[in-house]
């Protein structure tokens, strides 16, 4: 079983990794004749990969070293760091978290921000507290975010559950709880509705993220959004809304369930000259038939190169960007030091992913899941 969770802080793991990457020891596995995918750099340049334990030990020249407990020959496939989800809804694809990990690790995600949104407003506190439990034990990290709009539509709908204040002050109290998800009562917060305000006060008091869900808002409005202490929006509706929402200084979480914006986005990024680091990737909501089909995360980025994105930018959104925005120091880089959470493409036009490593375990290859799931 992999353990997703594994600390990297052990003097004795570290010593280990030192060792292998000064060449006084084997490493317990060698990924060569790669390319490295280098998010930082925005280079694809050749490179072998070490690694010892949950750790990547050593990037170095192709052939320098051939000690290793276990060597994967990649014959000019690419070493990427493996894909994080920064929003979405695992009930959105009508499945268990076992299965969505059965699904996506093969496709090259590892590491997802689920927001249990439908299960919190069905069966409430209860429901949240069982899709934490239901996330471990898994090949696949899952950050889970404290629903924040149950219901999203006070009034409007009959829900098995009303979180206030008081409980997102609990569930924010969770070590496995990141932070607040999407806030969607735009209309609560810009006007300093007592609900609202507490909620979000609540995730600013926990010193935990606060995500939004800002749609079609401009100019005071958002301005308003963003004072309030929100950081985050995926609900994205034209080029000049992205540029707004950027030039603001939001992070930006682009879906690929909305794929008519994406062209949109593409034009955005093409008039500033740069992709911002402030902008993840994320699928949001996926109905079943699709994410087995097309993929995740893997579809969105074949769907981000076809119109025109630099592969190493796309990955950068999908890795580095997304790392530093859930500041996980560990996560988003193929670097010594770094968590060894690796996807292996075949290449970078229609990213097949050909194996997948989770802490250093072989989770996954061309397609099937390798690891054992409770």
């Amino acid at each position: 079983m992999v353990d997703v969770t594994v600390p990297l802080t052990s003097p004795e793991l570290r010593r280990r990794a030192v060792d292998a990457a000064a060449g006084r020891a084997p490493f317990d596995v060698l990924l060569r004749n790669g390319k490295i995918a280098d998010v930082a750099t925005g280079e694809l340049r050749d490179a072998d990969v070490g690694l010892v334990g949950p750790l990547i030990a050593s990037t170095h020249p192709t052939g320098q070293r051939n000690d290793a407990l276990k060597i994967f020959d990649l014959a000019g496939a690419v070493i990427a760091p493996s894909l994080i989800d920064s929003h979405m809804h695992i009930e959105s694809s009508m499945v268990t978290p076992r299965v969505y990990a059965q699904t996506v690790v093969p496709q090259g995600t590892t590491t997802i921000c689920w927001d249990p949104h439908e299960i919190g407003n069905v069966s409430g506190l209860a429901g949240v507290r069982w899709a934490i439990e239901a996330t471990k034990g898994l090949p696949l990290r899952i950050l889970v975010e404290a629903p924040s709009c149950v219901p999203s539509a006070p009034g409007l709908e009959r829900s098995g559950a009303a979180f206030d204040a008081t409980a997102m002050t609990e569930m924010l109290s969770w070590p496995e709880v990141i932070g607040v998800a999407e806030v969607m009562d735009m209309r609560g917060v810009i006007n300093g509705s007592p609900r609202m305000s507490s909620i979000v006060s609540a995730g600013l008091s926990s010193e935990k993220f606060v995500c939004g869900h800002a749609r079609s808002l401009k100019g005071q409005d958002l301005q308003a959004f963003m004072a309030a202490g929100i950081e985050s929006d995926h609900e994205l509706t034209s080029k000049a809304d992205i540029l707004e929402k950027l030039r603001s200084g939001m992070t930006l979480e682009l879906r690929v369930s909305h794929e008519n914006i994406l062209p949109e986005a593409v034009a955005a990024f093409q008039e500033l000259g740069c992709v911002p680091q402030t902008v993840t990737l994320c699928t949001d909501d996926v109905f079943p038939d699709d994410l087995s089909r097309r993929g995740g995360m893997v579809h969105h980025l074949r769907c981000l190169v076809a119109l025109g994105m630099r592969p190493l930018d796309v990955l950068r959104c999908a890795t580095l960007n997304a790392a530093m925005r859930l500041e996980r120091r560990d996560l988003g880089l193929v670097a010594a030091g770094r968590r060894a959470d690796l996807v292996i493409f075949d290449n970078l036009s229609d990213f097949t992913p050909l194996e997948v490593f989770t802490s250093g375990v072989h989770a996954a290859s061309h397609g099937t899941l390798l690891a054992d799931l409770p």
